[in-house]
């Protein structure tokens, strides 16, 4: 089998054939497998994304074809690491891997191989609807003695009617082939009642009405959708409420575009009762309630049924045969006659919780880098420096890499040293004339704009490493006026009057690092060595200790704590 790894759009356009033939034929295809959603999708997307393309051979048709992402995570202390995601993943109700019946187990193993050629420490298969068959015949290939397997439990979900939600459980309506069977056949007597009550009030009053979105209203119907989910669930998940409204912006208008978006609204005049984002699968004859919402303040009326009710019937009438509500088996979704089926996730892990091949994925290392100077901001050394030892053992020659590398360096030789002297010994000539650069650097961002704290703050540092501790002095002062909440800037402080001898000074600052940051654990070692240099040699090891506690493995804290526990035992033996 070849498997070829398509990582650009242009790349995937040129899928298309294969493409849209696989969703036609495949019985476990369904509409976030589709070429619409996946290339939708990874074109709003950050991470590295991939789409493994298998074949017979190099020339022959596509034969199945794995959506993945590779996402990038940090494990304090220990470094970075990756994940794969399935494609579509969390946003999509469902994910899988498109097939051709007839090739599963000569395809599957192949997609697992190929996987298995990334860096990672865990492959989430997150809502995977997948048979158990191709499920097994890919799952088997990762073979037990260097990965563990494990189902994921998902934990319910508890509504404000003390409701407990399973969300795995996914739930679907079959519908007949005609309204008049659904509404007998499907339906409770007293259901049924509403049903047609909320119908006749939709056709027959003046007062409601349904428009079905088209090219001229798209925007503005997305729009009306959007708020009313806004008022429903903002206040009580407003980050979730943002992810929601940020991707369906990008994703729903490409949807609309390809045919496969149908959006009705019910009016009762010129105000929005209800609205819904419904995706259309055709091959499989079905329509996924992907985004719906209402008024929940309006009294007298249920507008979630009435909406219900109308697209229902015009499913019925346009021949669809599935009308699928998504996950989680709320009480409401049962009152259609529905059937529902479990779709679940499942996590493969490498067995030493390391990456694949004991470094990093090539793909992220942008990603890596960004994360890097996200954590140098707050004077996160440790795992700064971490990072660029994985990202230089992947790509040795790596600029940026070495940069930051080397600014660590000079950073920590003041973090870690009470006296500009200690600092000057440790850093190499070039490190000094890179440190001559990285002033240039941090002035001219300054008279560019006075308030860039970042610009200020390491701009003090580099004064001190100079031996210009009055002038750092001054700047850290900057600093502190821009940003006083930062625990950065106040043990940068510290470091700064440590070195010019002010160490009862250089102790407050500490102190108020400590305050703002509890586990600041340069902080306390510093502070250490503050107290050190006064003699007040118990204060000093119960700061060393603290250190310790917050990062067992601080070399530098445990340094110094075994030094004045050594000078210790001298003084009292002599």
């Amino acid at each position: 089998m070849h498997v070829d790894v398509i990582e650009r759009l242009e790349d995937l356009d040129g899928l298309k054939d294969d493409w849209d033939r696989l969703y036609e034929i495949d019985p476990e295809a369904h509409y976030f497998l589709s070429r619409t959603w996946i290339s939708s999708w990874f074109a709003s997307r950050a991470l590295p994304w991939f789409v493994l393309a298998v074949r017979e051979n190099a020339d022959s048709p596509c034969i199945a074809l794995f959506p993945i992402q590779l996402g990038t995570g940090l494990d304090r202390g220990k470094g970075f690491y990756n994940a794969i995601v399935i494609g579509g993943s969390y946003f999509a109700s469902c994910t899988g891997i498109l097939c051709d019946p007839a090739f599963v187990e000569a395809a599957t193993p192949a997609l697992a191989d190929r996987i298995k050629s990334f860096n990672w420490t865990s492959l989430h298969l997150d809502d995977v609807d997948l048979s158990c068959r191709r499920m097994q015949s890919f799952i088997e290939h990762f073979p037990l003695s260097d990965f563990s397997e494990e189902r994921v439990k998902r934990p319910s979900q508890i509504t404000d009617a003390a409701e407990r939600v399973d969300p795995t459980i996914h739930v679907h309506v079959p519908l007949p082939e005609d309204f008049s069977s659904f509404l007998h056949d499907k339906l409770h007597r007293r259901v049924r009642r509403n049903v047609r009550r909320s119908l006749r009030q939709m056709d027959d009053s003046a007062a409601f009405q349904v428009t079905h979105s088209d090219a001229g209203t798209i925007d503005e119907d997305l729009t009306v959708l959007l708020n009313l989910w806004d008022r429903q669930w903002g206040a009580r998940n407003p980050r979730y409420t943002r992810y929601l409204v940020n991707n369906s912006r990008a994703m729903l208008p490409d949807c609309f575009a390809s045919g496969s978006l149908f959006l009705p609204i019910l009016w009762k005049g010129v105000t929005p009762l209800a609205a819904a984002a419904i995706l259309i699968d055709r091959p499989r004859k079905c329509l996924i309630c992907f985004v719906s919402a209402r008024d929940t303040v309006i009294r007298g009326l249920s507008p979630g049924l009435m909406l219900h009710a109308h697209v229902i019937r015009w499913a019925i009438e346009n021949g669809f045969r599935i009308y699928d509500l998504g996950a989680g088996d709320y009480a409401h979704k049962y009152i259609f006659g529905s059937d529902v089926r479990r779709i679940e996730r499942f996590r493969v892990d490498t067995r030493t919780k390391r990456n694949l091949g004991e470094r990093l994925d090539p793909h992220c290392l942008p990603f890596v880098i960004a994360r890097i100077r996200s954590l140098l901001a707050p004077g996160d050394l440790s795992d700064a420096e971490i990072g660029c030892r994985q990202v230089l053992a992947v790509d040795p020659g790596h600029e940026e890499a070495l940069t930051l590398y080397r600014e660590i360096v000079a950073s920590r030789a003041l973090w870690e040293a009470t006296s500009p002297e200690d600092a000057a010994n440790s850093i190499s000539d070039h490190v000094a004339i890179d440190r001559i650069d990285a002033e240039k650097q941090a002035r001219a961002a300054i008279a560019q704009d006075p308030a860039d704290f970042d610009a200020v703050h390491r701009l003090s540092i580099l004064l001190l490493l100079r031996g210009e501790g009055r002038e750092a002095e001054a700047e850290i002062g900057r600093a502190l006026e821009l940003r006083p909440d930062s625990a950065a800037a106040h043990c940068s402080c510290g470091n700064i009057l440590a070195a010019i001898g002010d160490f009862e000074g250089a102790i407050a600052r500490y102190d108020r690092a400590v305050a703002l940051e509890p586990a600041h654990a340069i902080a306390y070692n510093n502070r250490g060595n503050a107290l050190r240099r006064l003699g007040l040699v118990e204060e000093a090891l119960a700061s060393y200790k603290k250190a310790i506690e917050i990062r067992p493995d601080y070399e530098q804290a445990l340094a110094n704590r075994a030094s004045l526990l050594d000078e210790k035992a001298s003084a009292l033996s002599a």
